[in-house]
Order: structure tokens, then C-alpha cells, then sequence
């Protein structure tokens, strides 16, 4: 039997891609959701004992942002050039040792030099490795595999919150910190060894929905799309960096605002956080709908459908003194804030094609993680201006419209000059 025969054969049974999502899903359950969302949870314990304001300690913490997006562009090309298990299996080991490392530390020095080192490590194993694994295993399905696989962070972090926050309060900082940096290694790195393809050839198999009639060599010989050069001096794809800025500074400046918004409107503290809670339940299923959504409606579909919610939300947030608007927001907002973590690497594969994904993926990811850590401020300043939130969230609100009109605009420019 000849390899295509041989490969249609082992599709029949359980494509091997799934695995490859499985993998990206605990990436970002364990060693994504502890070194990004719940770093939070040392906040209180470390200022306190080391005497280090909450100002300082945030600011060290968002250097950790800077080495994912100083790292980017080249780990994107360093990921599709070189051997991605073993690049992705020792950011996972350093990333782990070195969050483990904070247990030693006593300043915000060491806490920003380990953290841009850990910066760079994320960068080289979650989203970037992830999506172009996923892009080259799926033509088919690509948004679910997507949305299947990044809903591992917000899974990750409810699960892991209550079992690390006990593990605070029992041993205190400095040995939590050894316990999470080990369970970023111990959870996520069999799996990495065990799944990671970077594309369908070296399993021997096709992608999904791709041409039966074409073996994966002649398949990753016929991939097209833009090379870096073509994709930045065009117009669609600064009018797409634009609209995915929009979608970061959007992403960035609301969420981390709404509990003190909902207090400072008359509603308990309790409440809030309830609020945020399934706020953060609903991006997650957000996440996968949208992936549904994309694969369906592709670009200009999901692009509406995220611009809809995230409309409804805002809405629903200026009028939020009565709870039941509360809610409406939570839903509206973590439906539509999913666009964040799955429109770059879909509409990037969409919109720019297969050639360059991981290159112009990395370029992208700049942008996104550069300005999302700007929403905060923004929101910040505008509240210290005006004493309100309300032209934060009206100026959010024209903003993401802005970002969706840029990648509509951007996907037109496709259709008539691919």
C-alpha cells in the first residue's frame, strides 16, 4: 500500500491532530495559566513580607510581557526552522526552574531579570508553537482545534486557583513558588515530549481537509500565501495590526477595572467578583463558540459576530447599576474578548496564508502583547481624568468597532488582490 493509502487508512481511525490539541490544551492549562493569570495570587504575600509597594511588584510582573513580545518575532521563524519539540521542551524546563527560582528571590531586580527570561520562554512554548502546529494540522476545524486549545488557560485557571492559593496559605510564598514552578514542568512537559508534530509529515499523514488526491509533500510544496517582505509593505496587513492593537488595548483595559467599577457604582464586593468570575467562565466558552464560528463564517463572520457581543456588552456595562445588565455583560464580554486569543493566529492564517504563518504569526504577537499591557493604563488614565469610567468603556467600545471594521476592511483587500 502506497503512504497516501497508508495515510487515509490512519485518518479513519483517531486523527492524530486531536492529539496535538490535547497537548496545546495543557500547555496552556498548567504552565500558561500559572505563569501568566495566577502570578497574580503572590501579589499580597510577597509585598508584604518583602516591604515592596503592589505598584512595584505589578510593574516587575510586566516585564514578563516584555520578553514574550521581545522574543516573538524570531521565535516565530527559530520554531518553524528548527526542531519545535525540543525548543518548546527546554523553554518548558527553564520557564518552570525559573519560576520556581522566585522563591529566592528578595527584590523587584530579581523578579524582572528572571521574569524576562521567563518572557521569553512562554514565548517559545503557548501560543506561538501552538498555533502553527494547529495551523498546519487542520484546514478543517482549525478554529475548534484552536478554541479547544486556548480554553486550556481559563480551565487551568479556575482549576489550579483554589489548589495553589491553599498551597500559599499553608507553606507560605517562597515554597508555593517551587511547588508551581514544579507543576509546570511535571504537568506539561510529558506532554510536549509525547505529542508535539510540528506538521502532519513527520507523522505521515495529511492535514486535515486538505486534498486527498495530493501527498503531504506535494502538499507543503503547494502551501501559498504572503512571504514577510509582501505582508509588510501592504495595506491589509497594517489595517490588520491595527485592528488586532484594538483588540488588545480592548482586552487589556476592561477586564481588570470591572470589579472596582461595579463597587464604585453601588454594588457589593461579593457581587464583583462574582461578575468577574463568570466573566471569566464565559470567555472560555467563548472561546470555543468563536472557534466554531471562524470555521464556519471564517474571517468576516466571526469578526461580526465578536463585534456584536462586545457592542451588547459595553451597552449592558454603562447601564450595569442594576445586576441583571451586570450579567448580561459578564456573557456579552467573555463571548466577544475571545476574538483576542483566537483572531491572531486564524485571521493571521486567513488572511496571509500558510507560507510565512509562523514568521508573520511572531510579528503579529508583538503588536498584541505590546498593547495589551496598555489597556490598563489607559482605563486607569482616563478614570484619574474624568473621576468615571463611562468614557473608558464608550472609548473602548468605539475602539473595538475601530479593530473590526480595520480586519474587515483588511479581509475586502484579500478577496480582491489574494
Amino acid at each position: 500500500m502506497n503512504r497516501l493509502g497508508e495515510s487515509i487508512i490512519t485518518q479513519t481511525k483517531v486523527f492524530y491532530g486531536w492529539y496535538v490539541v490535547m497537548s496545546g490544551f495543557v500547555i496552556m492549562f498548567a504552565a500558561f495559566s500559572i505563569i501568566n493569570a495566577l502570578h497574580s495570587l503572590f501579589l499580597v504575600p510577597v509585598t508584604e513580607d518583602l516591604g515592596m509597594s503592589r505598584t512595584t511588584f505589578s510593574l516587575a510582573l510586566s516585564i514578563t510581557g516584555l520578553g514574550v513580545a521581545g522574543a516573538s518575532p524570531f521565535m516565530g521563524r527559530f520554531l518553524v526552522k528548527s526542531n519545535m519539540k525540543l525548543i518548546m521542551s527546554v523553554c518548558v524546563i527553564v520557564a518552570g526552574l525559573g519560576f520556581a527560582s522566585f522563591s529566592l528571590a528578595n527584590s523587584a531586580l530579581y523578579f524582572c531579570v528572571v521574569g524576562f527570561l521567563i518572557g521569553i520562554c512562554v514565548a517559545g512554548f503557548s501560543n506561538i508553537p501552538i498555533s502553527i502546529m494547529i495551523t498546519n494540522w487542520f484546514y478543517e476545524k482549525k478554529g475548534m482545534a484552536m478554541g479547544i486549545a486556548f480554553a486550556g488557560s481559563g480551565v487551568g485557571a479556575a482549576a489550579l486557583s483554589p489548589l495553589l492559593s491553599s498551597f500559599i496559605e499553608q507553606f507560605g510564598w517562597r515554597i508555593s513558588y517551587v511547588i508551581a514552578g514544579g507543576l509546570v514542568i511535571v504537568i506539561t512537559l510529558p506532554f510536549v515530549l509525547l505529542f508535539t508534530k510540528k506538521s502532519p509529515i513527520e507523522k505521515g499523514v495529511i492535514a486535515l481537509g486538505s486534498n486527498n488526491q495530493v501527498t503531504t509533500v506535494q502538499l507543503h510544496e503547494e502551501e501559498s500565501g504572503m512571504t514577510v517582505g509582501e505582508a509588510k509593505t501592504s495595506a491589509k496587513f497594517w489595517l490588520f495590526i491595527i485592528g488586532i492593537v484594538c483588540f488588545a488595548l480592548v482586552a487589556g483595559g476592561v477586564q481588570m477595572h470591572i470589579p472596582a467599577y461595579l463597587v464604585d457604582i453601588g454594588h457589593p464586593v461579593l457581587f464583583a467578583g462574582t461578575i468577574f468570575g463568570l466573566l471569566s467562565l464565559t470567555n472560555t466558552v467563548g472561546k470555543l463558540i468563536l472557534g466554531v464560528v471562524l470555521d464556519k463564517f471564517r474571517t468576516v463572520g466571526g469578526a461580526i459576530y465578536v463585534g456584536i457581543c462586545m457592542t451588547i456588552a459595553m451597552l449592558a456595562l454603562l447601564s450595569a447599576t442594576t445586576q441583571s445588565l451586570a450579567f448580561v455583560f459578564a456573557i456579552a464580554y467573555g463571548l466577544s474578548i475571545s476574538i483576542a486569543t483566537l483572531g491572531p493566529p486564524f485571521m493571521t492564517d486567513d488572511l496571509f496564508g500558510k507560507k510565512n504563518f509562523g514568521q508573520l504569526f511572531g510579528i503579529v504577537q508583538v503588536f498584541f502583547v505590546a498593547t495589551s499591557s496598555l489597556g490598563v493604563i489607559v482605563s486607569g488614565f482616563i478614570y484619574d481624568v474624568t473621576n468615571s469610567y463611562r468614557f473608558a468603556w464608550i472609548f473602548f467600545m468605539c475602539l473595538f468597532i475601530l479593530g473590526m471594521a480595520c480586519v474587515l476592511i483588511a479581509t475586502s483587500i484579500k478577496k480582491n488582490h489574494p
